[in-house]
C-alpha cells in the first residue's frame, strides 16, 4: 500500500517513518504541505495519489488552542475536512487521529467508541469537529489515543529534564488514563488497515491498570533509577500554581475500551512494558 502521511515531525509521524518501508510512503510536514491551505492539498493528493493518507498533523498544544482558536480549527478540523474531500477524488482511505479530550472525563469506567462525545476545551472540540469531517471520507478510520509519548516532546522527557535539577516534583494525581506508546500506536493502526477492518471509530491506548500522572511519573523515574520523589497534588493545586496562565481542561478519567480493536485480533502491549522498551531505546 503506498501511504501519505501529514505531520510527520511529530511524535506519531516519527513513528511511522520509523516503521515504514521508505519507499512505500511519502512523508510531509508544514514545510512540504500546509495542510490548513485546501488546494494545496487537493493538488499534492491528486498528484501523489496515496492508497492511504495518516493524518497525523495535529495542533496539540491543548493550552495553545485556548488563546489559538483559529489555528486549532484550522488544523485539527478543517484540514481533515480538505483531506476527506481529497481522498474522495481518489478512493482512498483517510485515517485520523483523535483524543480522549473528546469526553468530559466524568465516567469512572472505560469509555467505549460509542460513548456520547462532550468536549470541555478548545482542543477536544476541534477534535472531535475533525472526527465529524473524516466520516466524510467514504473510507476512513478513526483512532482514538491519549497521554502519546515517543520521539518528540512528551510528559516523559519532560518528567527526565525535571529531574536533572530538582531532588522533588509535584505532579497531578487525581487525573488517570493509560499512557500510549507512538510506535505501538502506529503498528496498531497498519495492523487495522492490513486487516482491512470495518471503516469506523477505534479507541486504541496500551493495555493495563490505569493510572496516574503522578503514578505514571513514579514509574518512568523507577525504570530509570532516578532518586526524585513525587509529590501528589489535585488538578486545583495545579492551577493555582499556574494561576494567571490560560489552562484548558483536562479529563480526569482517560481511560478508553479498546476491545473492539482486541476483538479484531489487534496487538496492544502493556503501558509499562512499552515505557520500559523505549526508555532503554
Amino acid at each position: 500500500m503506498k501511504y501519505l502521511v501529514t505531520g510527520s515531525n511529530g511524535q506519531l509521524g516519527r513513528a511511522f517513518q520509523k516503521i515504514l518501508p521508505k519507499n512505500s510512503a511519502i512523508f510531509t510536514d508544514v514545510e512540504d504541505l500546509d495542510v490548513t491551505d485546501e488546494n494545496a492539498i487537493l493538488d499534492f493528493v491528486k498528484e501523489k495519489k496515496p492508497q492511504a493518507v495518516l493524518h497525523c498533523a495535529a495542533y496539540t498544544n491543548v493550552d495553545g488552542c485556548e488563546e489559538n482558536q483559529g489555528l486549532a480549527d484550522a488544523v485539527n478540523h478543517k484540514s481533515v475536512e480538505y483531506l476527506a474531500k481529497a481522498c474522495n477524488e481518489i478512493n482512498a482511505i483517510l485515517v485520523y487521529i483523535s483524543t480522549d479530550y473528546v469526553f468530559d472525563g466524568t465516567k469512572t469506567e472505560p469509555y467505549n467508541e460509542g460513548d456520547q462525545p462532550n468536549p470541555q476545551s478548545i482542543y477536544g472540540k476541534t477534535k472531535l469537529e475533525g472526527e465529524e469531517a473524516a466520516k466524510r471520507a467514504k473510507k476512513h478510520y478513526i483512532f482514538r489515543t491519549s497521554w502519546l509519548y515517543g520521539d518528540g516532546k512528551n510528559f516523559v522527557k519532560t518528567m527526565l529534564e525535571l529531574a536533572q535539577n530538582l531532588g522533588e516534583i509535584k505532579v497531578v494525581a487525581d487525573q488517570v488514563g493509560r499512557p500510549t506508546f507512538a510506535e505501538d500506536l502506529a503498528k496498531g493502526i497498519l495492523e487495522a488497515l492490513d486487516k482491512n477492518l470495518s471503516y469506523g471509530i477505534y479507541n486504541y491506548q496500551n493495555s493495563g491498570n490505569p493510572v496516574s500522572w503522578a503514578n505514571f511519573a513514579r514509574e518512568i523515574f523507577k525504570i530509570t533509577g532516578k532518586d526524585v520523589k513525587v509529590i501528589d497534588i489535585s488538578t486545583g493545586e495545579y492551577l493555582k500554581l499556574n494561576e494567571g496562565k490560560k489552562i484548558a481542561a483536562r479529563p480526569h478519567y482517560s481511560v478508553l475500551n479498546t476491545d473492539l480493536l482486541k476483538e479484531k485480533g489487534i496487538k496492544i502491549p502493556a503501558w509499562n512494558g512499552a515505557l520500559q522498551n523505549f526508555l532503554k531505546a
